[in-house]
């Protein structure tokens, strides 16, 4: 007798889900990071636009693009990028406190537990709701979601009205949804050179008093596990990385080909500032001769004296043992001890750059 093996029906809900999942994803980050998934699934891209969505949708309605995976996936991508970063590095006494058990005890006694090793929740929540704590493979994950829709123009839907002597036009917007993550990550006791270094991620999308409620909301949560002045007391010194990252790739015989392109560099000492800056976004001012010999002339023996107030640079690839694949760029704001990461980015290299920039401190 032959057996059959039957694959379990695909919930309809699930499909709904999984199409409103990866369309608010594929708007937020293009469509670069799925076309991954689905080539390693064996699942036909297409050659434009249109082939592309067809062949996903019909991916999820087959089954061939399960929960599961794309659950995964959205670890590797989603709100990775885009987003401001809060470094920190972690003393031994925190990583030594910070344990899977003391974790979850009291992720407990707090109440927590409904979230404990959290999957990527399918809702769109319409105020930022924790989803997630986990602590697996020496890494404690926080993770908070919420809906973060826009409109955008569909200039096919526009049309023009007259109403006796006043002519109208009227202009069509469509809104879509994806969603915006707040994350802390804190890498403890054997993680590569990512080793004792944590991040309070906030999307771009949340601005304002949102971002500062964001804030305010996830130290209130980190509070609950963690000695938090211990942390805070590492917080990395945004001023100093930015001011030595631009200092040490001008440039000269000892570092003919730099690792990052400064695109701009303020240089603050007391009650003034110096600022080095390219026209263009996609030039270092140092490629100017006479820009880069006066930035030159600041020696390393001087540069305590000064403080890198703001700073955009951007990483080159192929530079050390994990090499980015492209250039990416980033934004270093000495005034709050923020990092902004412009481009969208999946986890491996939002955490090169990391590891790169506290390499400078």
């Amino acid at each position: 007798m032959t057996l059959a093996l039957v694959k379990p029906p695909v919930v309809p809900d699930e499909i709904t889900d999984l199409k409103r999942l990866a369309a608010g994803i594929v708007r937020a980050q293009g469509n670069r990071f799925i076309k991954e998934l689905l080539r390693a699934k064996g699942i036909r891209i297409g050659t434009n636009k249109e082939d592309f969505e067809r062949n996903l949708t019909e991916a999820i309605e087959t089954g061939k693009l399960k929960l599961e995976e794309v659950a995964a996936w959205l670890r590797r991508v989603e709100g990775w990028g885009n987003q401001h970063v809060y470094l920190y590095n972690v003393s031994p006494a925190l990583q030594k406190d910070l344990t899977r058990p003391r974790i979850r005890q009291r992720v407990e006694a707090a109440g927590l537990g409904a979230v404990w090793d959290g999957e990527t929740a399918l809702e769109f929540p319409d105020e930022p709701r924790l989803t997630s704590i986990s602590f697996n493979d020496s890494v404690l994950r926080i993770v908070w979601q919420e809906a973060s829709p826009e409109w955008t123009p569909v200039p096919e839907k526009n049309y023009r009205e007259e109403e006796g002597l006043d002519l109208y036009e009227y202009r069509a917007f469509r809104r879509v949804e994806h969603r915006a993550i707040t994350r802390f990550e804190a890498h403890l006791n054997g993680g590569f050179e990512k080793n004792g270094i944590a991040g309070l991620f906030i999307a771009d999308p949340i601005q304002g008093d949102e971002h500062k409620a964001a804030l305010a909301e996830a130290k209130r949560v980190m509070s609950l596990l963690m000695d938090l002045p211990e942390l805070e007391r590492g917080q990395i010194d945004i001023s100093v990385v930015s001011r030595n990252v631009d200092q040490r790739n001008v440039p000269s015989n000892a570092v003919p080909n730099p690792e990052v392109k400064a695109q701009k560099s303020r240089l603050k000492s007391g009650g003034a500032y110096v600022e080095f800056a390219a026209s263009s976004p996609d030039r270092a001012y140092w490629e100017e001769d006479a820009i880069r010999y006066v930035r030159k002339s600041v020696k390393s023996q001087q540069l305590p004296a000064f403080q890198g107030s703001d700073g955009v640079f951007a990483f080159q690839p192929g530079f050390g043992p994990r090499a980015l694949a492209r250039a990416l760029r980033v934004q270093l704001y000495g005034r709050g001890d923020r990092v902004r990461l412009w481009a969208q980015m999946d986890v491996d290299e939002v955490w090169t750059i990391l590891t790169k920039l506290c390499a400078y401190q």
